[in-house]
């Protein structure tokens, strides 16, 4: 199936040349990075000579030696390689200063250098070529959170608690474009819930060891409709993830379903439930970096769940909660539900950075401190 999705990124990769052709920047850009970024995982696998042929492709098809530079910057930071991406996005903007893209790979590539005063004047720079694009206001954000949260982003987490729990059955609600479900180790059968992205022609990642079961059902049809025991053919589950809808509500139902399922020591992962500032917790929309409301699932454990152990991991972009002790039997979620939602969605998100961290029971990225909380020995 790797044969396939290489295929499908090349595929992807044609269209967006056709949208850089015709003139559509942004169709163009967002293609190439989510082809970029998959590619870059199956080079890492093994598929090198197969990942350069794209490569090349693309960097062939451009017209001129800046968009040459730009794209050769551009897969350099997918591959982790900063300071090459820096050094060509730099000599990009020597031949063409008026590009405003030019100055968005430069920003991020020196926020990953923690270079963030030349970060900011390169943002300041993208203000100046296109006020209205609200790029500038969103790597700000991008740029807090690489000070708050320094160090991995959650994949590498994600991928650390495989390595540590490797867990006989794995369940994801939200799958993106499946690069969190293709984690699984080789000793893992793997479910993947989600009703837009449920689809194998709708993911560019898939397992090496083994692609997962996809159910393309919102996650209360799909708990509405199979017994979870009978679907991994085993009683619990060792490791579930929740990163659905971004909503206070359904992450917590997300979590009642999964729990009636789980046995003591599996673990439930809740994606963002540590957001950067305010304005990306709206529970509408309004930023291209958001997280929605998940924040609240953790002071509602806390409150209603003191028999749980809960900690939220500050992993960049919007942190990791992480629970465990968990008891299938409890139903004091559920026979609450109500109360709880005219509650806490009253909560107002805290303003300062600190207060979220308290009030979402932050600890600190310590992987000895999180393998006692689950009682791994090292």
């Amino acid at each position: 199936m790797i044969k396939d999705m290489l295929a499908k990124l090349e595929n992807q990769l044609l269209r967006s040349m056709a949208f850089q052709v015709e003139g559509d920047y942004s169709a163009a850009l967002n293609g190439y990075e989510q082809a970029f970024e998959a590619l870059c995982f199956y080079e890492k696998l093994g598929y090198k000579p197969e990942v350069e042929t794209l490569w090349r492709r693309v960097l062939e098809a451009q017209p001129e030696p800046a968009l040459v530079l730009f794209f050769h910057g551009l897969i350099q930071y997918h591959r982790g390689q900063y300071l090459s991406a820096a050094e060509a996005v730099h000599a990009a903007i020597s031949l063409k200063p008026e590009v405003a893209f030019h100055y968005f790979l430069q920003a991020r590539a020196l926020t990953a250098l923690a270079d963030y005063s030349g970060a900011c004047a390169a943002y300041d720079r993208i203000q100046e070529l296109a006020p209205d694009s609200g790029v500038a206001q969103e790597g700000l954000h991008v740029l807090a959170v690489e000070k708050e949260m320094p160090g991995d982003d959650y994949y590498a987490w994600l991928q650390r608690f495989h390595e540590w729990l490797k867990p006989a059955r794995y369940i994801e609600i939200g799958l993106g474009h499946g690069r969190s479900l293709a984690l699984a180790g080789p000793e893992t059968t793997a479910i993947g819930v989600d009703p837009y992205q449920g689809f194998w022609d709708k993911l560019d990642y898939v397992c090496p060891h083994g692609p997962a079961t996809l159910f393309p059902l919102t996650s209360d049809d799909f708990f509405g409709k199979y017994d979870l025991r009978e679907v991994m053919a085993q009683d619990t589950f060792d490791l579930g993830f929740i990163d659905g809808l971004h909503l206070f509500e359904q992450a917590l139902k997300d979590f009642i379903n999964l729990e009636r399922y789980a046995q003591k020591d599996s673990v439930i992962l809740i994606h963002d439930c540590l957001p950067i500032a305010p304005i990306v917790a709206e529970r509408d929309r309004c930023t291209g970096f958001w997280t929605g409301d998940v924040w609240r699932i953790i002071p509602c454990l806390k409150t209603f769940r003191p028999d749980l152990k809960i900690m939220t991991i500050p992993t960049k972009p919007s942190g990791l909660g992480v629970v465990t002790n968990l008891d299938a039997a409890s139903t004091v979620l559920s026979d609450n539900y109500d109360d709880i939602l005219r509650y806490y969605l009253s909560l107002r998100c805290p303003e300062s950075f600190d207060q979220r961290r308290m009030v979402c029971s932050v600890g600190p990225a310590d992987e000895n401190l999180i393998k006692g909380l689950l009682k791994i020995i090292p």
